[in-house]
């Protein structure tokens, strides 16, 4: 009953806990000691190159709960889960850090509904050596089992901090220095035109709808994606992928 109300987000914000599955993401949580509380597994493991998990666990002093396979297909979240899950500790961040980071490259997410595109941000933001990820009020839950997945564990290590309103989180970031961006279908500038290399907040607006007027108001570029005239969007995921990697190439030329 435990394990299954950590599927609810409102479990997870009280426990600050969440569940992770598969070998290689428990085991990644073990290697690096990020908080792992509780092993799941079930007779399977060991034939599933799972000794690895076993020994980490009993070096790290994890308690491991052996569980029936029936009883694994019932809490795992994948249609064809591998025999092993963990417990793991939400990390806990502040604005302050995420400001102070030497990288200087924080991504924004607003209002995103999608559980997968923000995992998949949230492991774009970890490729490019961004600071973190700044999550505001009504955007899902990053400890989504499907975000989790989608992150393929950058969610173990990627700060990420809950700001709950926007607008002050925007003011907060220019008053440290940091310029905004967002993609829009009419700017005129391209995201290859502006410097990245500045201090910069990519903010991303929910799919479909985009970011509400209040929020461009605060945008200090308001840029646009090259496109092929057949296309006149980019899945949020995607675009936040291609600003990003222009700022790591624009980093890299330093």
């Amino acid at each position: 009953k435990h394990l299954h109300a950590l599927s609810e987000s409102k479990q997870r914000k009280k426990e600050q806990t969440f569940l992770i599955e598969g070998v290689k993401m428990v085991e990644e949580a073990l290697r690096d000691d990020l908080g792992v509380k509780m092993v799941i597994a079930s007779p399977s493991l060991v034939q599933h190159h799972g000794k690895g998990v076993l020994k980490l666990a009993e070096n790290r002093s994890v308690e491991v709960l052996w569980i029936s396979e029936r009883l694994m297909d019932t809490i795992a979240e994948s249609k064809t889960p591998q025999p092993v899950m963990a417990v793991v500790t939400m990390k806990a961040f502040s604005e302050q850090g995420l400001l102070a980071n030497d990288a200087g490259l924080i991504v924004m997410a607003h209002q995103l509904q999608d559980p997968g595109n923000l995992g998949t941000i949230i492991r774009t933001t970890e490729a490019v050596g961004a600071s973190g990820v700044a999550i505001t009020s009504n955007t899902v839950d990053p400890f989504n089992p499907k975000a989790i997945r989608a992150s393929m564990g950058s969610i173990l290590r990627v700060p990420i901090v809950h700001s709950g309103d926007a607008s002050a989180f925007i003011k907060t970031c220019k008053g440290k220095g940091f310029q905004t961006v967002a993609t829009v279908l009419t700017g005129k500038a391209t995201h290859f035109n502006i410097d990245l290399k500045k201090p910069t907040v990519v903010v991303l607006g929910q799919e479909g709808a985009g970011l509400p007027q209040d929020i461009m108001a605060d945008i200090d570029q308001q840029v646009r994606i090259p496109m092929a005239s057949t296309i006149d969007s980019l899945n949020v995921a995607t675009a936040a992928a291609v600003i990003l990697y222009e700022a790591f190439r624009q980093r890299m030329a330093r």
